[in-house]
């Protein structure tokens, strides 16, 4: 954005405090995982049930261990050989290890995001519900919190890739329409870097000169963090 939501690291973090501890965590684990070509989703903390015996006892996306262990205010301690990184779920097998994040630099991700986000002031624990929303009141929202951005000239588009590798188009909204979706079903969308999505000042346009000159996919993270913590109940 031509004049940024936020002057400081420091300054976006207790904004995002205000938000709800899902969303939190999943932009603090985007900006460690994010650059190792990491999804938070598809990626697991897999244990041993009874360490050296080779069963996998647990599995769990490093999301939802991130997630707990700020839930819980839980600073972890893994144990190597008894715990790993996978790229699938119960595996323990070698070849399916993680290659660019090992165990103890995830365990100092996770220590310094329970930090971050347990330390006064405190993010709120429980999952707070957004609120019944209509289309003005998102509208009303960025025109507070984004003044030089005509909403109305905002589209959030997504891409698929063909069996040839040729980038298609497979859904385009309206910013307020993209957003009133999400926030209707209780969820706090949150964009991650890549060739996936894109802004446009064209709906259902992929073309380099309809790409919006004010705004990338990662803004709306700011623009989200801004506007949600008046919509939470």
């Amino acid at each position: 954005m031509n004049t940024p939501l936020f002057s400081s690291h420091s300054e976006r973090l207790i904004a995002l405090k205000n938000t709800r501890v899902d969303f939190a965590v999943q932009v603090l684990l985007g900006h460690y995982l994010e650059p190792l070509g990491i999804n938070p989703f598809t990626a697991y903390v897999n244990t041993l049930k009874d360490f050296p015996s080779p069963e996998v006892g647990s599995s769990r996306t490093l999301f939802d261990e991130t997630l707990a262990c700020v839930e819980k205010q839980h600073l972890p301690t893994y144990t190597q050989g008894a715990s790993n990184l996978f790229s699938k779920r119960y595996s323990f097998a070698a070849e399916d290890q993680l290659k660019t994040l090992d165990l103890i630099a995830f365990e100092k991700i996770v220590i310094d995001i329970v930090a971050s986000l347990t330390q006064q002031p405190a993010i709120e624990l429980s999952l707070r519900p957004l609120r019944p929303l209509i289309a003005e009141d998102v509208h009303g929202a960025l025109k507070v919190h984004a003044p030089g951005i005509n909403a109305g000239g905002v589209y959030v588009t997504n891409f698929i890739e063909d069996d040839t590798g040729q980038r298609l188009v497979s859904s385009s909204e309206g910013l307020v329409e993209y957003l009133l979706g999400h926030f209707q079903n209780d969820v706090i969308p949150y964009h991650s870097e890549g060739n996936h999505q894109g802004i446009y000042t064209v709906r259902f346009s992929g073309e380099d000169s309809h790409v919006h000159p004010q705004l990338i996919t990662t803004h709306l993270n700011d623009l989200v963090i801004r506007i949600v913590p008046d919509f939470l109940d």
